[in-house]
């Protein structure tokens, strides 16, 4: 058993397990861990990368018949509080089981606000410098829609 109280699913693998096996060992499966993997893959065709994950991919059918994504209550997870609920899931994909296939970028004032309203702090870059890693970003997610921001 765990320290959850769970059985533990797999044998402890040390580093030097791995070190043979895999080039790149990536813990977690949600967006960040995946456009990496993506990306590194882009660069290397035959990187051999691992992909490690607490729980498991449970199909939509499970999801819908349990109404939830992973047998693992996360409140199990974290000292729970009652000021805000986080909005994810243990399991593979992680937080992208959770999004709503929704990508809007931030307008151009929102990097401005404390020289254009006076509140907070102006972004150390501008809109010009992060929009061509949203259009990296978007075709990888295939977003769809105007390439205006109407």
């Amino acid at each position: 058993m765990n320290w959850t109280g769970c059985a533990i699913a797999v044998p402890v693998v040390t580093q030097s397990d791995l070190a043979d096996a895999y080039d790149i060992v990536v813990i977690g499966s949600g967006f960040g861990a995946l456009f990496f993997v993506h990306r590194a893959l882009q660069r290397q065709e035959d990187l051999r990368i691992i992909v490690l994950e607490w729980g498991v991919l449970r199909d939509h059918a499970w999801q819908i018949a349990n109404e939830r994504n992973s047998d693992i209550d996360p409140r199990s997870t974290f000292r729970a509080s009652d000021e805000k609920v986080w909005n994810f899931t243990i399991g593979y994909g992680g937080g992208t089981n959770c999004w709503y296939a929704q990508a809007p970028r931030m307008h151009p004032s929102d990097f401005r606000t404390r020289t254009l309203y006076g509140v907070g702090d102006d972004w150390p870059l501008d809109y010009g410098e992060l929009e061509p890693f949203y259009c990296d970003a978007e075709e990888i997610m295939a977003v769809s829609g105007p390439d205006d921001m109407a």
